[in-house]
């Protein structure tokens, strides 16, 4: 059966055209099933609880998806599906760490190769439309569970797609902000569930917007954990896949099972006495709170609200509330000054401000040494925050038909400041000093990459831009010290 089209978002049709991506209107997908589709997946024999890295169909489409089918998969029964938004090319690896997930919640992993940076954005959703068509005609989904999911930037995308496509039930971001909001469209509802760090730079950006979820009617669901800018711990993933399941219910498009409600519920539990136990309180009551939404219809709550009261009256919830607020404070102070500074610096090629950087990493590392709890979240959430704004000015300056060496002379030397042992920004600073003849920066910066523990002659000897550099007596005597491997006379 051919997919319906429907009349895409105008102001979203606007904001493609203006990117240059736009083609016309966007095919929006109308899942249907049909008997006939199954006929086809029992004819193709897919294997059942491995990876397959390719579906074995003559067809472009088909040749770029890949998908997990749980180990107990029947083509008599209708199964959920989650669909990964992956731009780094790992895809394989991720669906193997979500497999377990997979049986355990018995939900079908797919997602598509053609989905990578360089595509742009219509690309991509038409990448993603056709691929679950092409599934919705092999396997036997349930249309009222189609998800998507995906991590830091892929999590963005798979914001994106309920909006883009008809039919895509709910999100699941792991270590994501939201995209720019325009292009969630509030006619097309859908759950949103986030993972999160608290040491992770994008935390405050996620707090924020819960906020203008709800005010654009989006059922959200937030997982905060302790950790950084990182694929989190399976169990917040497992908690997920169970809200997708637990929501479904509440409205009656999954059949209500009590087995099902009260695992979840015992898990929800199990993690706010834990959390209560070491002494994460703003934590324990965040998520006693949203317990009170989450199983609300499904089963008493009484349990969850007396948690929340509870913790919410003690002194020592009080205390972290008041530290947190501080560090909040501090926080935003701070990120505002990164950005303002590094444009500043940036457009003017000031290097002497290079000391006052380093200055800031010492402040960095203190909060990471603290004896405060939030102080120390609040220092790794620096850490990346810097270390991702200056990326991004790196990316852009590369990217520009016309790239500002100097831009990037300096923000490679910042990156040597943010992240000492990313040994690409000392090559990136030797090959674009040695490009204009500062030879004495480009060996200060050999020095200092050799002193960190770089081991790779052959590539310091093929840098480019550095033909002249590389012959020099003071190049090799570096080279010789520490690697005792020069290829051209020292005196």
């Amino acid at each position: 059966m051919p997919f319906r089209t429907i009349p895409y978002n105008r102001k979203i049709g606007r904001i493609f055209a203006a990117s240059g991506n736009m083609r016309g209107f966007f095919v929006f997908l109308m899942l249907l099933g049909s008997v006939s589709s199954f006929v086809s997946a029992q004819e193709l024999a897919l294997k059942k609880g491995i990876v397959l890295d390719s579906l074995p169909i003559n067809d472009s489409i088909a040749r770029q998806i890949v998908l997990y089918l749980p180990q107990d998969f029947e083509l008599t029964t209708k199964w959920p599906i989650l669909f990964l938004c992956d731009m780094d090319g790992a895809i394989e690896k991720k669906m193997r760490y979500l497999k377990a997930l997979a049986d355990k919640n018995g939900y079908i992993l797919a997602s598509s190769r053609s989905l990578s940076d360089s595509v742009s954005l219509t690309d991509k959703i038409l990448a993603v439309s056709g691929s679950l068509g092409k599934l919705k005609d092999l396997l036997p989904l349930d249309l009222n569970r189609i998800y998507t999911s995906g991590y830091d930037t892929g999590g963005q995308l798979a914001t994106i797609v309920p909006s883009m496509l008809r039919g895509v039930t709910g999100v699941l971001s792991v270590a994501s902000g939201l995209p720019n909001l325009e292009l969630i469209n509030p006619k097309e509802p859908f759950d949103f569930v986030g993972i999160m760090g608290r040491a992770d730079y994008q935390y405050l950006n996620l707090l924020a917007e819960e906020e203008l979820l709800d005010q654009r009617k989006v059922p959200n669901f937030m997982l905060y954990h302790g950790e950084g800018h990182e694929w989190p711990d399976l169990r917040f993933l497992d908690l997920g896949m169970q809200i997708f399941t637990l929501t479904g219910m509440k409205r009656g498009t999954i059949r209500k099972d009590e087995g099902l409600i009260q695992s979840a519920y015992t898990d929800y539990k199990d993690l706010i006495m834990e959390l209560e136990a070491m002494n994460q309180l703003r934590l324990a009551h965040h998520y006693a709170k949203q317990g009170e939404t989450l199983f609300e219809g499904l089963t008493a709550t009484e349990w969850f609200k007396a948690r929340e009261k509870e913790v919410r009256k003690s002194k020592a919830y009080k205390d972290q509330k008041r530290e947190w607020e501080a560090v909040r404070l501090k926080e935003l102070i701070l990120t505002e000054d990164y950005i303002f500074y590094l444009e500043e610096d940036v457009l003017s090629f000031n290097l002497d401000n290079l000391g006052w950087w380093n200055n800031q990493m010492g402040k960095i590392t203190k909060y990471k040494n603290s004896t405060i709890a939030e102080e120390k979240l609040l220092g790794r959430r620096l850490d990346g925050y810097l270390n991702a704004i200056v990326d991004e000015y790196i990316a852009l300056s590369a990217k520009v038909p016309n790239p500002d060496y100097d831009g990037l002379i300096l923000l490679n030397m910042l990156k040597t400041i943010t992240s000492p042992f990313d040994y690409n920004s000392y090559l990136q600073v030797i090959s674009l000093t040695a490009k204009y003849g500062d030879f004495g920066t480009a060996n200060y910066y050999l020095e200092a990459l050799l002193k960190k523990g770089y081991t790779d002659a052959d590539h310091l000897y093929e840098l480019p831009n550095t033909g002249l550099l590389r012959i020099s007596p003071e190049f090799n005597a570096l080279i010789d010290e520490y690697l005792g491997e020069a290829r051209y006379a020292i005196e």
